[in-house]
């Protein structure tokens, strides 16, 4: 009887309190007027984002950029920016490329300071998430931009592809940036399959990519780069060319894969236009007069685009369409030359 008192002595009851309220109208009274961003429209000042790519894409390198953008306070992918110190954390690869990428990109250390970490990270990802925090607590400034590179290295997730444990571990992370007032960008692998979706190349759970404020992904087509990315505030950047200037490795938008195609399939119209334009010229030269089926027959390709371009020629003046019956024949007309204009 006594120990069963005992025993129920020590059970501690654990107390449960309501959550928080607050008012709705009050907070939009303090609403600023504009997202606070780190990088205009694309990063926000406090947030977290991801960058995935394949590897050998460019993830490290464009972290890099960024980093060094916002230590020198210069605008990146052409959006200004908030100048501050940056805390990198280089966990893979050698601190050699670190070392020459961060020349190329003119790090100057003459307004905010980039801090590198390049050790190897604790086998536990509680403590490596530990470990983070106590290394932004003993920098004398706040970083605004913290990179980890890769998340991977840092979280040890026994199983990435368990939605519990990337949640809670992005969880973590959002924490970490909303504590210290910072934005947090971590790198991860994508998937060796590429899928229709882009958002989920992530290797891993679907939680990566929705514990996130911004998604950033690069894709590589032949020696062509793409970036495109997915936000939860803000205006996302559809699949665009990502262009990179060998020397400074200094990064910038292109022109959309959209209208890219577009640009190819005009041009290759164009080619066959003129092609078609030549064979008719010569068609026409040869037999002097045509008629319509005669002409089709002396032209390869589409019979709707020769007649497409039978009727351009005709309205520039370059051929003459007569009647004949219900058919109808054509001839080449002679552009006069200087020599005989004069």
């Amino acid at each position: 009887m006594n120990e069963a008192i005992s025993s129920q002595k020590e059970k501690v009851t654990k107390i449960v309190t309501p959550f928080e309220i607050h008012s709705g109208f009050e907070m939009t009274l303090s609403a600023p007027e504009n997202i606070p961003y780190l990088v205009n429209g694309l990063l926000l000042e406090v947030g977290v984002s991801m960058l995935t790519a394949k590897p050998k894409c460019g993830k490290s390198t464009f972290g890099r950029a960024l980093a060094v953008s916002i230590a020198e306070g210069r605008d990146f992918l052409g959006k200004p920016t908030l100048c501050g110190d940056v805390l990198y954390l280089n966990l893979e690869g050698p601190r050699g490329v670190l070392q020459q990428e961060f020349k190329k990109l003119g790090l100057s250390g003459q307004r905010g300071a980039i801090h590198v970490v390049d050790e190897r990270p604790p086998l536990s990802g509680e403590l490596g998430l530990q470990k983070l925090e106590k290394t932004i607590q003993s920098l004398e400034k706040l970083p605004r931009l913290v990179i980890v590179d890769t998340a991977a290295k840092l979280l040890r997730l026994i199983d990435s592809y368990d939605p519990n444990q990337v949640g809670l571990a992005i969880e973590e992370l959002e924490t970490i940036a909303k504590k210290y007032k910072l934005h947090l960008m971590f790198l991860t692998h994508a998937k060796k399959k590429e899928s229709d979706d882009i958002g989920d190349s992530a290797m891993g759970s679907t939680s990566f990519r929705g514990g996130s404020d911004t998604n950033i992904f690069l894709q590589k087509k032949g020696a062509k780069r793409i970036i495109s990315t997915e936000q939860r505030w803000g205006v996302g950047i559809e699949p665009t060319l990502l262009l990179q200037d060998s020397a400074s490795l200094e990064l910038c938008l292109g022109n959309t894969v959209e209208s890219e195609e577009d640009a190819s399939i005009a041009a290759k119209s164009r080619r066959t236009k003129d092609r078609i334009r030549r064979e008719i010229v010569d068609a026409l030269c040869l037999n002097t007069k045509l008629m319509r089926s005669e002409l089709l027959a002396a032209v390869t390709g589409k019979t709707e685009t020769i007649a497409e371009v039978i009727e351009e020629m005709i309205a520039s003046g370059q051929i003459a369409a007569e009647p004949i019956g219900r058919a109808m024949q054509y001839q080449w007309i002679e552009l006069p030359t200087e020599s005989k204009a004069a």
